[in-house]
């Protein structure tokens, strides 16, 4: 392998050029690392909002709030007494509220799964890239050993010819 061919070859240049399945497309945005519909995108914000603390909080006030105004409620009796009526809006055991819950779990599964499979195709696309970029990293260090072996040959090649010279012009000058 001559010089010329191992400059002929593509440094290192763009370090994510195996990740180009990130970068928009002309078909618009990428499918991957985010999902490729508004609907995953959206997916993912709401999987990753559900799996906060924030989202515990508000939803444990939502609950606290709720059975409160309910038993709240019949102490209230005197006010509001076509809505109230004594026993509060959604009164034991708590039906609306379950009936709530139960959407808010339909959804969450949902939206997780549809973010578990925008994720997979994230990560196929990366061990994919990642592959490729073993086998061009494996490429490059053969060619590298391959070129190292060349020079030691030429090295091993130059040292034994100025071996031959050097005892050529010692016998020449040494033994007048």
């Amino acid at each position: 392998m001559s010089t010329s061919a191992v400059e002929a070859q593509p440094s290192s240049g763009d370090p994510m050029r195996h990740h180009k399945h990130y970068q928009e497309s002309k078909h618009g945005p990428s499918p991957y690392a985010g999902g490729s519909s508004f609907m995953e995108r959206v997916s993912e914000a709401v999987a990753s909002g559900m799996g906060s603390v924030g989202f515990l909080v508000v939803s444990s006030a939502v609950i606290v709030g709720w059975v409160l105004s309910n038993h709240v409620v019949r102490f209230l009796e005197s006010s509001w007494k076509g809505l109230l009526n004594g026993h509060g809006f959604d009164p034991a055991p708590f039906i609306l509220l379950n009936l709530v819950f139960s959407a808010v779990a339909f959804y969450t599964g949902a939206l997780v799964i549809i973010a578990q499979k925008a994720q997979t195709r994230t990560d196929k696309a990366n061990e994919e890239a990642a592959a490729a970029h073993r086998e061009e990293l494996s490429t490059r260090q053969t060619e590298l050993l391959e070129r190292n072996t060349e020079l030691t040959e030429q090295i091993h090649t130059l040292t034994q010819s100025m071996n031959v010279l050097t005892e050529e012009v010692h016998a020449a000058t040494c033994h007048r």
